[in-house]
């Protein structure tokens, strides 16, 4: 007859086995699902995408939701036109990055180097999809779709303090193509930023002045070296 000690002792390694097996087949999806939307950004050239965006910042307690049109030409280029609120714009040439936001800051455009901090945010995709994914502890792999479309949620930690303009990403990756549905990004203050981005559009012919930005009549450019 098997001793009741014996008995709990089975139970209990079949469910340590159990959950051991869960958890490594999660992370394999979660690698799989990362790297193959990597892969994808890595041979992609021109992009066009609508998005929306909410940033939520604890410390002001204070919600703001925008969208628009993003545009990028790798490497360096990249336009976010807003549509809300309309008239903001962030432009990247290749040399400098522009930031014109009359709806927070009338009458006055920064002028920024393209190696900026500011540039490394706006291009927040490249930030999570070009950086070697060896630098990120990379978790997560469950299913969690996003307006109706599978797909699967990934999270992303910098595994060095400084590496990123972020503490913590996630990433909703979509099942059928390479690309991501949402992202998001919570900073060293717990600003947390969540963009989805509700049409993706790879390759897409864009504009000759694209990523040109003429300084408005009466605006005054900052420049910060």
């Amino acid at each position: 007859m098997t001793s009741r000690p014996s008995v709990v002792m089975a139970v209990t390694a079949a469910c340590v086995a159990a959950l051991m097996t869960t958890s490594v087949g999660a992370q394999g999806t979660a690698d799989a699902s990362y790297e193959r939307v990597a892969k994808a950004w890595a041979g992609t050239h021109t992009l066009r995408a609508d998005f929306e965006q909410k940033i939520t910042n604890p410390l002001l307690a204070r919600t703001v939701n925008s969208k628009g049109v993003f545009l990028q030409e790798r490497p360096g280029k990249l336009s976010i036109t807003f549509t809300q609120p309309a008239g903001d714009r962030i432009v990247g040439d290749g040399k400098w990055l522009w930031v014109y936001l009359p709806s927070s800051a009338p009458g006055q455009v920064l002028k920024l180097p393209a190696d900026a901090d500011g540039a490394i945010v706006a291009d927040l995709l490249s930030q999570l999809l070009d950086t070697p994914k060896k630098a990120f502890t990379i978790s997560g792999g469950e299913s969690s779709p996003v307006d109706g479309r599978a797909a699967r949620r990934v999270q992303l930690i910098p595994k060095a303090a400084g590496t990123a303009p972020f503490q913590k990403a996630v990433l909703w990756l979509d099942e059928k193509d390479p690309r991501p549905l949402r992202v998001q990004v919570v900073d060293g203050q717990g600003v947390d930023r969540t963009i989805t981005l509700t049409t993706w559009s790879p390759e897409a012919t864009l504009p000759a002045d694209a990523f040109r930005f003429n300084v408005p009549k009466g605006v005054k450019v900052a420049s910060k070296m």
